[in-house]
């Protein structure tokens, strides 16, 4: 006879669950139960033990006060305050009442091991998405389950999960954690089904399987067998892979194992299995009334449905526009999460003056035709059938692997293949030369350093302006002048960054490869590090001034290290010393700047303690990165010479190849400065653009439109603009869900191409235990220990010689590059900005590895090799 349950735990398949007692992911699996499909045992821990555990350990009021103290627009504070209230609830132990009523129901199912998972209360809410936000346990024996339970409840409030709670505005104390309780099945073959194609959203079925449990799947340990199926059971499509090793269910642990050599190369699923597992999906998909993403497996012949849920990412009719979009293009330079007024802002500008106008100067008629930009879970996509047809205007051997890496693998040979319009490119430069002759490659510098200046005092009256005491009509004025004034400077990029500097550059590499062997990069780093005028450098060279300051002062070293960033501001302003002197001189000259190009986010002038912050963590390194760029000149001036001698004796035509050689390498180092530069004056263009635009939205929270006058960036530029010159006082809808979306994409890299609405990835993540392979962005081989970074505020943790996992950088990042040891980024090519500063420091880095940050953990040990684009992670023993 079944054990009766109380108020703590409940079976799945009881009439009376609900999704309050234990949230989304139980009634997910309840429903199936209920509706006759095979799934493993499980019960539920319910809402009401959670509640009775904070209330009878006390926890209540401690969380609470801990919520308190916490500042939610400092990262800082929220790790801290977030990692308190985690850690005084894995102090506590569950009470004895609730660890009777699990261990009734564990006897039920026998002994076995058990999967503990978090289920959210406020998992399905409209507008509330913690998938993948809290944590789950597997392979756990009877007796740990309760303890188990209780690192699911501290889950609840890790970071991400409580920021995301604030921003959408759901009440911490008012929802809580259920915990679901589900047998392990110990399969022999697992894997996943989706009832729509999630590539090109067809209604063919997808499966993908393998030996033994999903994580060999999820892993990335093997790639699965894959099966495209007709609705009507017919196979499309079948690509067996070589199958070495699995995970299997050993001794309570997924253990890795070698595949028999006999079924190494077998289907994981034969015919009759297929079957099955498509009946199972179709069923579900009416069930459920919505297209399934479905993990299955096979124990002991018995098909089992472990988890269904609809497939999010079927997209809307109006996006099914039948265009390829990939992140790849925007990764060198646009790879941060985007608000809608930026994408605005920024996109309708690069669409209609880089891309646009551009492409009728240079005679590209067929490059205006289409959409440029899309926005998509907060990341702008750009237009592959447009980066493609610019490919074309290039030369074959300007194609390299770092652009071609933009597209899906299965297009990247077509595209290197494709005829050059060599005859439409030169065509294309005389027009330039004639009706737009600041774009002929040797004026575009010049004509952007004449523009530059002109437009610093732009910024000089607005800086002069006080912005509250403006009637509406002046601050809309005064936008648009600023706007309107930054217009040359898109005119002039889309030559000096689209054309000039990766034309190039992609020449030199290719030449010093051809000519003299240069096959690891690293002539082709020298040439172009130690370049002078380079603001990010100087920059840097800003912040490393300061730390030597500090670190040369006993008293300052003490109150640096001993004061949080706020006080040292605060008491620093109140001084009349070297340290004070520099800092007002660094954020005259770059205070405009920040981590990041998103105008939601503070600028250094805005925001005095990040300076603080990186100063305090230069000030702990003896590295002088003046003196270090002087000799990087040195060394550059050398190796040019160096290396003009070897081009001279390259061959027959040695000294004609020279000559052209010196020449474009001075417009690639000229182009290179170029970009980087653009950067410091674009940084001038968005801080003004940002303050105008909080101005406005000030006055739109002051008649009751939006909430703050930060919710303007979750506005259009269009809508916010017409809300402000009408007058309206109707609340925007949309705020709340695409504040949503932009927080909780803003750490996590969304797949690499859309195409109607369905996104994906087609790089194959590498087994951690073997080689992974990425871009060869900057030379050189570095042993040495990972620190992964999601954010800016994880550099103080960094140490010398490490290694940095993240997924990209800014200039906001680089004055700590003098401490690593190599890096690692998710995004990106050779002319990234993580890239060219890589180079300048002789770090060696690796980009475009794709899952980076979930592939690598702080402590491991790899070996970077930037030669190459690989890195090799320390075996285990």
């Amino acid at each position: 006879m079944p054990h009766q349950t109380g108020n703590n735990v409940i079976r799945l398949t009881d009439p009376e669950i609900s999704i309050e007692t234990v949230g989304g992911k139980a009634i997910n699996l309840s429903q199936m139960m209920k509706d006759g499909f095979r799934v493993p045992p499980a019960f539920a821990i319910t809402v009401h033990a959670y509640d009775s555990f904070i209330r009878d350990t006390g926890l209540l009021d401690r969380i609470a006060a801990g919520l308190e103290g916490i500042d939610f627009e400092d990262e800082t504070s929220l790790s801290k305050g977030t990692e308190d209230i985690r850690s005084m609830i894995v102090s506590e132990n569950i009470p004895s009442t609730i660890i009777s009523e699990i261990d009734s129901l564990l006897s039920e199912y026998g002994d076995s091991y058990y999967a503990v998972r978090s289920s959210a209360v406020a998992e399905d809410l409209p507008d509330a998405s913690f998938a993948g936000q809290q944590d789950t346990f597997l392979f756990i024996r009877p007796e740990d389950v309760p303890r188990m339970a209780v690192m699911c409840w501290a889950s609840y409030w890790n970071e991400r999960a409580v920021k995301y709670r604030h921003d959408a505005g759901i009440d911490h104390l008012s929802t809580g954690m259920a915990v679901v309780v589900q047998r392990m099945v110990s399969s022999d073959t697992s894997g996943v089904m989706f009832t729509v194609n999630p590539v090109d959203g067809k209604d063919d079925v997808v499966i993908e399987s393998s030996w033994g449990l999903g994580e060999s799947i999820a892993s990335g340990v093997i790639t699965p067998d894959r099966f495209v199926i007709g609705r009507d059971g017919v196979v499309k499509d079948r690509n067996i892979r070589h199958k070495e090793r699995g995970y299997f269910l050993r001794d309570g642990s997924n253990q890795l194992i070698d595949i028999e050599p006999s079924r190494m190369d077998m289907p994981s699923s034969d015919d009759r299995m297929l079957r099955d597992v498509l009946e199972l999906g179709l069923r579900l998909e009416e069930h459920f009334n919505a297209p399934q993403d479905v993990e299955w497996a096979v124990e002991a012949g018995v098909l089992y449905v472990l988890q269904s849920r609809n497939i999010t990412t079927i997209s809307e009719p109006e996006e099914h526009d039948d265009i390829l979009w990939t992140r790849g293009y925007g990764d060198e330079y646009w790879a941060d999460a985007t608000t809608p007024m930026f994408f605005e802002v920024m996109g309708k500008m690069l669409t209609k003056y880089v891309n646009h106008e551009g492409a009728r100067m240079m005679g590209y008629k067929d490059l205006t035709s289409g959409p440029l930009i899309k926005l998509h879970k907060s990341r702008a996509y750009f237009n592959t059938w447009v980066l493609e047809r610019v490919f074309s205007y290039y030369p074959k051997f300007v194609r390299s692997k770092e652009l071609l890496n933009y597209f899906p693998l299965e297009d990247q040979e077509r595209i290197s293949k494709y005829p050059a319009h060599m005859g439409k490119a030169i065509w294309s430069q005389i027009r330039v030369l004639f009706l737009d002759h600041d774009g002929f490659m040797l004026l575009t510098d010049r004509a952007y350093k004449k523009w530059a200046k002109g437009f610093m005092r732009v910024c000089d009256g607005f800086d002069s302006t006080d912005l509250t005491k403006l009637s509406d009509e002046e601050l809309l004025a005064l936008y648009k002048n600023v706007e309107n004034a930054s217009i040359k400077h898109y005119q002039l990029i889309r030559y000096g960054m689209v054309s000039h500097s990766i034309a190039t550059n992609l020449m030199v590499k290719n030449w010093l490869i051809k000519w003299i062997d240069d096959r690891d990069g690293s002539y082709y780093a020298g040439l172009i590090s130690g370049l002078e005028n380079n603001k990010t450098v100087e920059t840097n060279i800003g912040y490393s001034e300061m730390a030597k300051t500090v670190r040369n002062d006993p008293e300052l070293k003490s109150r640096i290290d001993s004061m949080t960033s706020e006080e040292f501001v605060e008491w620093l302003e109140g001084q009349d010393n070297t340290l004070r002197r520099q800092f007002d001189d660094f954020m005259d000259t770059y205070g405009h700047r920040s981590n990041t190009r998103e105008m939601y986010y503070p600028r250094w002038r805005e925001n005095k303690p990040y300076v603080i912050d990186v100063v305090r963590l230069l000030s702990d390194s003896d590295s002088d990165l003046k003196e270090l760029e002087q000799q990087r000149r040195r060394e550059r001036l050398e190796l040019e010479k160096e290396v003009r001698k070897k081009i001279r004796r390259s061959g027959v035509t040695g000294v004609f190849r020279c000559a052209l050689y010196g020449v474009v390498l001075r417009l690639a180092q000229k182009y290179l400065t170029f970009r980087e530069n653009q950067r410091f004056y674009l940084d001038h263009i968005l801080f003004r653009e940002r303050l105008a635009m909080l101005e406005i939205g000030r006055r739109l929270a002051e008649r009751g439109v939006i909430d703050t006058g930060e919710d303007v960036f979750f506005l259009f530029e269009t809508e916010a603009l017409d809300m402000f010159t009408s007058g309206s006082t109707e609340r925007s809808k949309d705020i709340e869900s695409r504040k949503a979306e932009f927080f909780r994409y803003s750490n996590v890299l969304p797949p690499k191409f859309v195409k109607n609405g369905i996104d994906f990835d087609d790089t194959i993540m590498t087994d951690p235990s073997r080689s992974i392979h990425g871009t060869a962005s900057s030379p050189g081989v570095v042993t040495g220990r990972v620190r992964v970074v999601e954010n800016i505020n994880g550099l103080s943790e960094i140490e010398d010689g490490d290694i940095l996992v993240t997924s990209n950088t800014d200039p906001g990042w680089t004055a700590a590059f003098s401490r690593l040891g190599g890096l690692i980024t998710e995004t990106g090519g050779i002319l990234s900005h993580g890239a060219v500063i890589s180079r300048e420091y002789r770090i060696p880095a690796v980009t475009a590895v794709m899952g980076a940050t979930r592939l690598f953990r702080t402590g491991q040990i790899v070996t970077v090799d930037g030669n190459d684009g690989i890195i090799y992670p320390e075996e285990k023993e």
